[in-house]
């Protein structure tokens, strides 16, 4: 068992706040994340913006301010566009106008804290080293931030490039992932006291996906999982202050 359990909030603490925006990363961090999980995708003009799906149409307003524009992909959209658009209604009313933040403010709200970012590079039509080098010129030298991603291609672009890389994955990494990624980010499903043994064994660290339910990240922490994503951290992180 990990002395210590790690968590993370998914896309913020995204149960109670619009995922993917300040008001949620911040209040995930009041409510005790180490670390805070997000996903990006570049703009038309390469800028870096915090956005899950491929399109804009579930977390924003764009339906009622730029229908022209409903099913393309967020790479077809300028930061100005984006930048339009509320972000946060679809979730409450209490926070209507929150707009759809670029890394660069991610960056800028978290200086000088100890705040894990943990960045989920979006599988996008962009060069992936290039996209990768993006990122972390947004970034600038903070330390603990972790870039990873569900794309091989992008994730095996950032290898060279930063220190602290993982793979996300629906499944048990293979012999040859194991060799080369520093963390490893499972479907919690997907995981068991042999899968976190090997990953140790290499050198590597093991998050559990997503978990919400304090009985499973019980049972994560007891066979040794590092650290948990969630989309509840005033859930999760009570059991283990």
């Amino acid at each position: 068992m990990t002395e210590f359990l790690r968590i993370n909030g998914h896309r913020g603490q995204s149960a109670t706040h619009p995922e993917n925006t300040l008001p949620a990363l911040r209040e995930a961090v009041r409510l005790g994340a180490d670390g805070v999980e997000f996903d990006v995708q570049p703009a038309a003009d390469g800028s870096v913006v915090l956005m899950h799906d491929r399109t804009p149409m579930r977390t924003t307003n764009l339906r009622e301010v730029n229908r022209a524009k409903v099913g393309l992909p967020v790479n077809s959209f300028t930061l100005t566009e984006l930048a339009g658009l509320d972000a946060g209604r679809w979730k409450s009313a209490e926070f209507a106008g929150v707009p759809v933040p670029t890394l660069r403010d991610v960056a800028h709200v978290f200086t000088d804290t100890s705040v894990r970012l943990v960045v989920e590079l979006k599988a996008t039509k962009c060069d992936p080293r290039r996209f990768v080098r993006t990122v972390l010129d947004d970034l600038g030298n903070r330390p603990n931030v972790t870039i990873m991603s569900f794309d091989r291609e992008i994730a095996e672009a950032a290898l060279p490039l930063h220190n602290s890389v993982g793979l996300v994955t629906n499944r048990a990494p293979s012999a040859d992932d194991l060799q080369l990624f520093d963390e490893f980010h499972v479907n919690a499903k997907r995981i068991d006291r042999r899968l976190v043994e090997a990953i140790h064994h290499v050198g590597s660290t093991i998050t559990a996906w997503t978990v919400d339910d304090p009985r499973t990240i019980e049972r994560l922490h007891n066979i040794g999982v590092d650290a948990v994503t969630t989309n509840n951290v005033s859930a999760a992180r009570p059991a283990f202050v």
